[in-house]
């Protein structure tokens, strides 16, 4: 069994661990160590990468409790016992903001519409989130997206900690999972609690904008797809290059753009049909 030093310290990004055992997954070299700070893919959450001893780890996963690193080759047996692993940062903080994002998300759409969350799923450039709802509009999608950035401005509190089974139970959960033993919990201050293993920001600041991109019905849930933090940033970064530059193109303002749209389509659609 490895301890798992991301349950305690998210922001680790480099740690010394032992090797317990060296095997071969598919043919590639892999390593389980006492302690890792790497994130196994679960729960809708991709695996960290980064490299042990300067070695890249191409996947880690989960088996019987024991966290195996696959390695893109063997590490040099000088190194001994004893090797140093280092975090991919940029994608663990990201990983982090996604899904700090998504238990706001989640939390949003089941206080204001009772929308519980039945699966969630961290994508390398977009996320998913359905919700069990028949139907929904942009009014109501708005509004959560709202309510969740301003949880987000008052930079609520990110607490994790552990409770047995009959404390969960006096907990009020989003949702008890049906796993034994002790329940890993992710608390926002004064907003929502729920069981989750994932990686989280210390404060719901550090999440950033969250934004919903589109929805679709799919029998009897919505499915959103939406990005937090720095994915929010980039897809406002071309989406305004965007704008600013059709907007110069046809000499008008970034406001008057949906107009503009509107009359060129209705003017084309006239031509068309004197054309006839």
């Amino acid at each position: 069994m490895s301890k798992r030093l991301y349950y305690e310290e998210p922001y680790l990004q480099e740690f010394k661990g032992k090797i317990l055992e060296k095997i071969k997954i598919d043919d590639k070299p892999a390593l389980i160590l006492d302690n890792t700070c790497f994130y196994p893919t679960s729960g809708g959450q991709p695996n960290d990468l980064g490299y042990i001893q300067s070695v890249p780890i191409v996947d880690v996963i989960e088996d019987n409790e024991r966290i195996i690193h696959i390695l893109k080759e063997g590490i040099e047996e000088e190194c001994g016992d004893t090797v140093i692993g280092t975090i991919d940062w940029e994608r663990r903080f990201d990983h982090m903001q996604q899904h700090s994002g998504q238990h706001i998300l989640s939390a949003a759409f089941e206080k204001l519409w009772n929308a519980e969350t039945v699966s969630f799923h961290l994508g390398d450039e977009v996320c998913t989130l359905d919700i069990m709802k028949d139907d929904i509009t942009p009014e109501e999608v708005k509004r959560a997206e709202m309510l969740s950035n301003n949880i987000v401005l008052e930079n609520k509190t990110i607490k994790v900690y552990f409770v047995d089974q009959e404390r969960a139970n006096k907990l009020n959960l989003r949702k008890i999972p049906p796993q034994k033993g002790d329940i890993r919990i992710v608390e926002i201050k004064d907003f929502d609690i729920c069981a989750c293993c994932g990686t989280h920001c210390g404060t719901t600041g550090e999440v950033g904008l969250i934004k919903i991109l589109r929805w679709e019905k799919r029998g009897a849930k919505i499915r959103l797809d939406f990005i937090c933090g720095k994915r929010s940033l980039k897809d406002y970064y071309w989406k305004n290059e965007l704008i600013r530059n059709i907007s110069n193109k046809l000499t008008i303002k970034d406001t008057e753009m949906g107009e503009t749209v509107e009359r060129i389509l209705e003017e084309r659609k006239k031509t068309r049909k004197e054309l006839r």
